[in-house]
C-alpha cells in the first residue's frame, strides 16, 4: 500500500453501497417512491462525505419505519465512515434483530471483524450473507469491498469476490472499478488501468471511474493527466464532492496552493453540514494557504455552532500568532489545552501546540508561562533541546531578563557549541549582569571565530571600558582601534559608534600628551558631526594648551 496515492480511502474507510434509484427500489421493494428518494438522498450525502446529513436522513427513515432493517445497515455504514466501529456494530446488530435477512448487516459485521484481525469470524458472516445468494452480484461485490476498503485491506481476497460479481453481471461498470482498485492495492497498475478503461466502456458517465484513473496517474506523478481525469469527473457530475477533494489534495501535494481555495470551498459547500470537512478547510487555510485572516473568520464561525470542535483552537492559536495578535493566540492555546484535558484518552497535543503557546507568552513578556511551555516542548521533542533552549534564551534576552538568558545560553552550550550570534547575545547578557570578565572571554570567542565582525570589536571595547573604571590602563584602546579600522569602510552607517570610538582616542592621546593625535581624532569626529559639542570642547582645550605652551616658550 505504500506506493498508493489514494491510501486515504483505506485509512478513512469510506465504503458504502452505491445503488441507483432503480436498484434501491428492487432491493427494498418500496411502493413509496418518496421514501426511496429519501434513501437515495442519504446515500448521496454519504457518498459526498456529509456524514451528519446522512446520519440524520437514515435515522429519520428508521423512525418512520422501524421494521425496515436496511436503514440500520446504512446507519452502521455512516458510523463506520466516521471511524466509530462500536456504534457501527451496534447498528448492524440492530438490523439483524429487525430481520435475520439483513445480509448487508452480516457483511458490515464481517468487515468490522476483519479490522480486528478476526478473520474466522468475518468469514462466517460473509458465508451467512452469501448463503442462498451465490448468484447475487451485489452481495458478492459487497464482500469484496469489505476485504478491500477496510482498515486492513486484503486485495487478493477482494479480487476473488469482485471477479465473481463481474462474471455475474459484466455490464455493471462498478465491478470493473472495484477490480481496478484491487489491482492497484496490489501494485499492479497496468491491470488496474485496464479495469478502469473497461469501466469507462461500460459507462462513460460514471464519475468515479475518472477519479480512480486520476489517482493512477497521480501515483505515477503524471499530474497533468491526473488533473484531466478529475476535471472530467467534475464535468460529468458537478456535485461529485470526491472529485473536488482529490483535485484539491493533488494541488496541495504539488504545491499549487493558489488553485486550492476555490476547490476546497466547493468541496465544503457540497459536504454541507459535515463539520469535519469544514475544520479541514480551516486547517488548510492556516497550515498550507497561510491565509490567517480567513482561517480566523472561518474557525470562529464554526465554533459558534460547534464549540466541541476543540482542534479549531489549535489552528486559531496558530493563525492569531502569525497575524501578530499574541494575546488571542495565547488565549486559544489555553482553550486547546483545556479541551484536550477533558478527554485525554481520545485527544492529544502536538509539539507545535506548546511552541506557539510559548512564543505567544514570550511576546507578551509572560516569561514564566513561556518557560513552562518551552520545557513541555522539550519533553515532547528532546531531540530538539538545543534548538528550544536557544528559543528560550532569546525570548528571555528580548525580555531583558539577562540572568535567565545567560542560563539558557549556557544550557545550550552543554549540548552543542554556540554560534557567533548566540555568543554575542550571551556576552551582552553577561555584561548586563555585571560579569565583565566572563563577557570579555565570550567576546574573545566571538572574534576568534569572526575576526572581521566590527560590532564584536565595538562591544569588546565597551566591556573593557567598563573593566577599566579609572581609565588609567586604557584597556579598551586596541578594541576601539580595530573597530575604527573595520567600521571606517562605511562611516555613514557606523556614524554614532565611530564618534564614540574617536572620542575615546581623543582622551587616550590627550592623557598620553600626544596632542596632535588627539586633535586629529577631534577633527574626525567633526567631519562626521560638525556640531559635536564634546569634540569642539576638546579641540578648544587642546588648542588652548598649545597657545599657552607657546607663550611660555617665548
Amino acid at each position: 500500500m505504500k506506493n498508493l496515492i489514494f491510501a486515504d480511502i483505506f485509512n478513512k474507510v469510506k465504503v458504502f453501497m452505491k445503488l441507483s434509484l432503480f436498484t434501491a427500489l428492487l432491493l427494498l421493494g418500496f411502493a413509496n417512491l418518496s421514501l426511496a428518494q429519501t434513501l437515495q438522498e442519504g446515500i448521496r450525502h454519504l457518498e459526498n462525505e456529509n456524514y451528519s446529513a446522512a446520519l440524520a436522513t437514515f435515522n429519520k427513515l428508521a423512525q418512520s419505519d422501524p421494521k425496515e432493517y436496511i436503514y440500520s445497515y446504512y446507519i452502521g455504514e455512516v458510523y463506520y465512515a466516521m471511524d466509530n466501529p462500536a456504534e457501527a456494530r451496534k447498528s448492524y446488530n440492530k438490523g439483524l434483530e429487525i430481520s435475520s435477512k439483513c445480509d448487508q448487516c452480516h457483511v458490515g459485521l464481517g468487515r468490522l471483524d476483519l479490522d480486528e484481525n478476526k478473520v474466522g469470524d468475518a468469514k462466517k458472516h460473509f458465508e451467512t450473507a452469501l448463503k442462498g445468494n451465490s448468484k447475487n452480484s451485489q452481495l458478492q461485490s459487497m464482500v469484496g469491498m469489505a476485504y478491500l476498503y477496510g482498515k486492513k485491506p486484503i486485495p487478493e481476497a477482494a479480487l476473488e469476490y469482485f471477479s465473481k460479481a463481474r462474471d455475474l453481471d459484466p455490464k455493471q461498470s462498478k465491478y470493473w472499478i472495484y477490480l481496478g482498485d484491487s489491482y492497484q492495492a496490489k501494485g499492479d497498475l497496468g491491470n488496474s488501468m485496464t479495469s478502469y478503461e473497461t469501466a469507462v466502456e461500460k459507462d462513460k458517465n460514471d464519475p468515479e471511474t475518472y477519479v480512480k484513473m486520476g489517482r493512477i496517474w497521480a501515483s505515477g506523478k503524471q499530474v497533468d493527466l491526473a488533473i484531466e481525469q478529475l476535471e472530467k469527473a467534475i464535468k460529468i457530475k458537478p456535485d461529485y464532492a470526491i472529485a473536488y477533494k482529490d483535485l484539491y489534495e493533488l494541488y496541495i501535494r504539488t504545491g499549487k496552493y493558489d488553485k486550492v481555495v476555490p476547490l476546497l470551498e466547493k468541496y465544503v459547500s457540497l459536504i454541507g453540514s459535515d463539520v469535519d470537512a469544514k475544520v479541514r478547510f480551516v486547517k488548510f487555510l492556516c497550515f498550507q494557504a497561510k491565509d490567517y485572516k480567513r482561517a480566523i473568520e472561518e474557525g470562529n464561525k464554526i465554533l459558534v455552532s460547534n464549540p466541541e470542535e476543540y482542534t479549531l483552537h489549535r489552528w486559531l492559536a496558530w493563525s492569531y500568532y502569525e497575524s501578530g495578535n499574541f494575546k488571542s493566540a495565547l488565549d486559544e492555546s489555553f482553550l486547546l489545552f483545556s479541551n484536550i484535558q477533558k478527554d485525554t484518552a481520545n485527544r492529544k497535543t502536538y509539539p507545535s501546540d506548546y511552541e506557539y503557546a510559548a512564543r505567544a507568552a514570550a511576546k507578551l513578556n509572560l516569561m514564566d508561562t513561556s518557560e513552562m511551555f518551552f520545557v513541555e516542548l522539550m519533553k515532547k521533542q528532546p531531540e530538539r533541546n538545543a534548538e528550544i533552549e536557544i528559543m528560550l534564551a532569546k525570548s528571555y534576552y528580548d525580555a531583558k531578563n539577562y540572568n535567565k538568558a545567560e542560563y539558557w545560553y549556557q544550557e545550550k552550550a552543554k549540548i552543542a557549541p554556540l554560534t557567533v550570534g548566540e555568543l554575542v547575545y550571551l556576552g551582552i547578557a553577561q555584561r548586563s549582569n555585571g560579569k565583565l570578565v566572563m563577557a570579555d572571554t565570550t567576546f574573545g570567542q566571538v572574534l576568534s571565530l569572526s575576526p572581521k565582525y566590527d560590532y564584536g570589536w565595538y562591544i569588546r571595547a565597551k566591556i573593557n571600558y567598563d573593566l577599566d573604571s579609572t581609565q588609567k590602563l586604557f584597556l579598551a584602546k586596541p578594541y576601539y582601534e580595530k573597530y575604527i579600522e573595520l567600521a571606517s569602510v562605511d562611516p555613514v552607517k557606523n556614524k554614532a559608534r565611530l564618534i564614540e570610538s574617536y572620542l575615546y582616542m581623543v582622551v587616550y592621546f590627550a592623557q598620553t600628551d600626544n596632542n596632535e593625535m588627539s586633535k586629529s581624532y577631534c577633527n574626525l569626529v567633526l567631519n562626521l558631526d560638525p556640531e559635536n559639542e564634546s569634540a569642539k570642547e576638546y579641540l578648544k582645550i587642546l588648542t588652548g594648551q598649545k597657545e599657552k605652551k607657546k607663550s611660555i616658550d617665548k
